[in-house]
């Protein structure tokens, strides 16, 4: 009976220590300056995830048409668009509209322990910053350092923030898919994991006139089961 009750108690501990990658889950509100934002997470069922780093960045369809107001300058004095969270320094509402990636999880202290991955680089001389490169990534830069893990919305579980895309405006804000893989592990541990490679994530509205064709489409599918 004490081996079955030792047993149980491993089975317990072991159980506990686990965790397992659930998908990404997007929240969008609309600022109080008036624009669209996007906060995309990693979810979990459990809370003692790590985040590491994202990588393997790709557009799938569409364009992110990411807004920035990033707070650098350039050697000549012009504003320096930045997808690094720590480039801001402007305060809450200049963060909340600025689009930008993290691994810790932070959406306050700007995720100033990100870095960007030497692939997240544009071709010499483009200033244009509204998109993510092919393949970029970003990881943490003072490993050790707690993630900001937060309860996972309405998915449930548990979710860390991965990264913020602000949209200029209200109005127009055209469907666009991506994805990437994200590196993590379970806290207390060496072993690095992988998960989200393939997975897609998607931002923006369908325009009322796709709207309107899909309602189109799917009154002619019943019509024919009909």
């Amino acid at each position: 009976m004490k081996s079955l009750a030792i047993f149980g108690a491993v089975a317990l501990v072991a159980s506990s220590a686990s965790a397992a990658f659930t998908g990404y889950s997007v929240d969008r509100t609309i600022t109080a300056e008036g624009n669209t934002q996007y906060k995309i997470y990693g979810n979990w069922d459990q809370s003692n995830a790590v985040m590491l780093n994202a990588f393997n960045f790709t557009q799938f369809s569409g364009s992110l048409n990411a807004r920035h107001q990033d707070a650098g300058e350039d050697a000549d004095g012009n504003p320096l668009a930045s997808w690094s969270a720590n480039v801001n320094l402007l305060g809450t509402a200049a963060r909340n509209n600025d689009s930008w990636v993290t691994v810790s999880g932070s959406g306050t202290s700007g995720g100033n322990d990100t870095a960007l991955d030497p692939s997240f680089n544009y071709p010499a001389g483009s200033t244009d910053r509204s998109f993510i490169p092919v393949n970029a990534g970003w990881y943490d830069a003072t490993p050790g350092a707690p993630n900001l893990v937060l309860a996972g919305g309405a998915q449930g579980g548990y979710r860390i923030l991965l990264m913020q895309i602000v949209r200029s405006g209200s109005g127009d804000d055209p469907i666009a898919t991506f994805g990437m893989t994200m590196g993590w592990k379970l806290a207390n541990t060496t072993t690095a994991l992988f998960a989200g490679t393939g997975q897609v994530i998607t931002i923006g509205v369908p325009a009322p006139g796709a709207l309107a064709l899909l309602g189109l489409a799917g009154l002619a599918a019943r019509r024919r089961r009909g």
